[in-house]
């Protein structure tokens, strides 16, 4: 069966560095062609929200592959912070983009309003790969929960069972 966790992973990387360069600019071009004071305060949020999903991923993607095989490293895995990281970016990711939205909706005259719904866009689909490894994350947990930890884990490489969408 597929193996969606690293794909989704990728492509997570991929989402938020685009989202730092579209928030980046959008706040940007705010601090130089308006008051500092005046900037809005969505598109430096999707940035913190980018650099935090950038310091997360490493450990999000990388464990299940290092630990590999049925039998998960003690030391290094821990499905709950998976879920735990999985679930919060998710949920900044959902905030971040609904904030632009809200905000890009209420403009009469804006300078960067392209570059604004592409932040608006880049983060939903953000939101909606967060949400399915957070999905994916849940099912592991749900089914690895009784279990003695040698059962393998849903969705990531070195399994036999995985978890299909």
């Amino acid at each position: 069966m597929f193996n969606f966790n690293l794909p989704l992973r990728v492509f997570q990387l991929i989402l938020a560095i685009i989202a730092l360069g579209l928030n980046g600019y959008v706040t940007s071009w705010y601090l130089h062609h308006t008051h500092p004071s005046t900037t809005p305060s969505a598109p430096p949020y999707l940035v913190f929200v980018g650099t935090s999903t950038l310091l997360t991923l490493p450990y999000l993607s990388l464990n299940p592959v290092l630990a590999g095989g049925n039998k998960p490293n003690g030391r290094f895995f821990n499905k709950w912070l998976i879920l735990a990281l999985d679930s919060a970016t998710c949920l900044l990711w959902f905030a971040g983009f609904v904030a632009l939205a809200v905000f890009h909706r209420g403009l009469i005259l804006c300078g960067p309003c392209d570059v604004m719904v592409g932040g608006v866009i880049v983060g939903a689909l953000a939101w909606a790969t967060f949400l399915a490894t957070t999905v994916l994350a849940s099912l592991h947990i749900m089914r690895t929960r009784r279990g003695s930890g040698e059962q393998t884990h849903a969705g990531w490489v070195g399994t036999q069972e995985s978890v299909q969408i």
